[in-house]
């Protein structure tokens, strides 16, 4: 009687160690804080897709050539947007072409067009996301263009006006979103 006794309490304490060491793990796999994880710094700079499109325009009594190029060039400043995420600046080309083949208009964009129309801090961090041919009347051919981060996880941007004159002049003006949804926007050439 005394050895199955002795035996008993021989596995009771065995189960008791073994159950205490295995709250001991339980505990510590419940961590609430994640344990502190060093970031890395992205040292990968990063660039959006170039992008094309060419459009045919009914303007002035004749047809003329819409076209539009996004691209990246090494000349331009870098931006360092909130995350620390490093991108090229853009480039938007436009070039727009008579129905006998000369050029009417042919200018390269970058943000600094943007420079009287918003602030410095903000173009420092940020893009020149695009342009589109959106409208036109017999003075202008109107644009959408904006300026904003070139994350495509983020939906950061000011959208602008920005139109060309008969004569080759440039104007640009901040759109209202609320007006943006209402604008004509030819969405066949984006």
């Amino acid at each position: 009687m005394k050895k199955i006794f002795l035996f008993l309490a021989a596995v009771m304490v065995i189960l008791a160690i073994s159950s205490c060491k295995e709250e001991k793990v339980k505990k510590l796999n419940n961590i609430i804080v994640p344990p502190h994880e060093e970031v890395v710094p992205d040292t990968i700079i990063h660039q959006m897709n170039e992008t094309e499109s060419t459009d045919a325009v009914q303007w002035l009594n004749s047809t003329y050539k819409v076209h539009v190029h996004r691209y990246t060039n090494d000349s331009l400043t870098y931006i360092t947007d909130n995350n620390g995420r490093k991108y090229r600046n853009n480039i938007i080309s436009v070039k727009i072409t008579r129905p006998d083949g000369s050029v009417f208009f042919d200018r390269k964009f970058t943000k600094a067009i943007f420079e009287n129309h918003v602030e410095q801090a903000y173009l420092d961090k940020n893009v020149i996301l695009g342009m589109v041919y959106n409208d036109k009347d017999s003075e202008c051919l109107r644009f959408i263009g904006s300026v904003g981060s070139p994350d495509v996880l983020t939906e950061e941007f000011i959208p602008y006006e920005i139109t060309i004159s008969r004569m080759g002049d440039v104007g640009i003006k901040k759109v209202d979103l609320d007006a943006l949804e209402s604008l004509p926007l030819d969405t066949a050439s984006v």
